[in-house]
This record gives C-alpha cells, structure tokens and sequence, in this order.
C-alpha cells in the first residue's frame, strides 16, 4: 500500500504496488469473488479481509494508499475499511458513478487509484473533501503513503524510479524486481516522518509483497510475489 508506479507501454502499462505493512497481516493467497457481472481478483489482508490491490476480468483495477496529504490522527471506529471499499468499487459501471454515489463520510483518509476502460484517476480523501485527478495513461507515475513517507522521500524514490525507467524501458519483471530491491520500506524513512532524532528500532512495518499489473494485447497478466518468496500468478483475456 505504500509505494506504487505507473509506467506506460507499448501495448498498455504496468502498474505495480509495493505493500508495507505488520507481518501479521500479509496476504498468502489470491482470492477470486464475483460481484455481479465481474469476477474480482486480489490479494487478501489476512486481518481486515479486504484487500490494497484488485482488479477486474473486465479490466479495471484499484490501489489504494493509506493517508492523503499528511498524516492523520487514526480514530477508534471507522464506518469501512479501506480495503472494502477499493473492492466495493467493482460494484459500480463507472469511476464517475463510484464517486458520486459512494458514502465516503466516515472512511479514514486514503489515496485511491482507478483505472476503468482507458480511465485513470487519483481520488485523495482528507475526512472533509474528495479530492479527484485525472491522470494521463502516457506518463510515468510514482506514489507513497504519507504516513510513512515524507515528500522528501517520495521525491528521491520518484526520480530514481523514473531515471530507471528512461534508461532501461523495463519489462513487468524487471519493475517488480526495482520495486523490490530499490523501494522497499526502509526504517529511516518512518524516523523522517516522525522527525524522530533517533533510529526507531523493532518498527512493525516492512515490505511484505510486491503486486503488478500489465495490460497488453492479450488481455491482463497479474503477478503476487510475496518477500519470503511465495509466487502467485494470473491472467485474464478480455
């Protein structure tokens, strides 16, 4: 949920998240579930049971980032998980319907992408206001959850991220492996956004898996590669 690319290709793109999270709560399987005319796949939160990933037989997918601009004091009760809400997304025909229907009072702040049939948008909840931009499908974008990264740290990843790409034009395998290797959640990064003097050690928090997806002329191919070297895969014609 924590550091996510968008790189365009040729035939469509590559989308890929890393997730940072407790341990106790990686996912250790896909799941597939149907909602209506759709049949969803995603890693599953082993705690909340919702999911940062998923995407569509249709061809839609959604991420969704903790926080908005900056970090947020977390309340007791909540009226939905994140996680639920990136899949009740799938219940609506369009990005446009989804905001415009969707209760979003009560949601802790998040940063939601949606890519539906050409499509792509940024929606940013503050607890007060949707905020909504539109993204263009032809350049290249990179994301950090707030609440673990500063914008320093976001911008030092986004150009390296970036830099990689212009110089490699990396394939779906070749991202997931830099998601891995360069952007993994490092401690240094949480003691910045705390503005902690000292090293935070037995932080609870690490990359736990990385996510992709590529859509190309066949349709979608998904990868899950969990970081103690579980591998899921799955494609999807349409």
């Amino acid at each position: 949920m924590c550091t996510v690319s968008f790189v365009p290709t040729a035939d469509g793109f590559v989308f890929t998240s890393n997730r940072d999270e407790d341990p106790k709560r990686a996912a250790s399987q896909l799941i597939e579930e149907q909602r209506g005319d759709l049949m969803i796949t995603f890693p599953q939160d082993a705690e909340a049971k919702g999911t940062w990933f998923a995407y569509s037989d249709k061809g839609q997918f959604a991420c969704v980032l903790n926080g908005a601009f900056e970090p947020h004091k977390r309340k007791e009760n909540y009226l939905m998980s994140r996680g639920a809400m990136a899949l009740a997304y799938f219940d609506y025909p369009s990005i446009n319907s989804f905001t415009e229907a969707f209760n979003f009072e009560g949601m802790e702040p998040f940063t939601l992408l949606l890519y539906n049939g050409g499509h792509f948008c940024e929606l940013k909840w503050d607890e007060q206001v949707l905020h909504h931009r539109t993204l263009s499908t032809k350049e290249v974008y990179v994301w950090s959850s707030c609440t673990l990264y500063t914008q320093e740290w976001w911008l030092d990843r986004s150009l390296l991220f970036k830099e990689f790409v212009a110089r490699q034009q990396p394939d779906q395998k070749e991202i997931m492996h830099f998601h891995a290797e360069h952007l993994p959640f490092a401690p240094e990064a949480l003691q910045a956004r705390l503005g902690s003097a000292q090293p935070l050690v037995n932080v609870p928090v690490v990359t736990t898996s990385v996510s992709s997806i590529a859509q190309n002329a066949r349709g979608l191919d998904f990868y899950f590669q969990r970081t103690d070297g579980t591998f899921h895969t799955h494609k999807s014609t349409y």
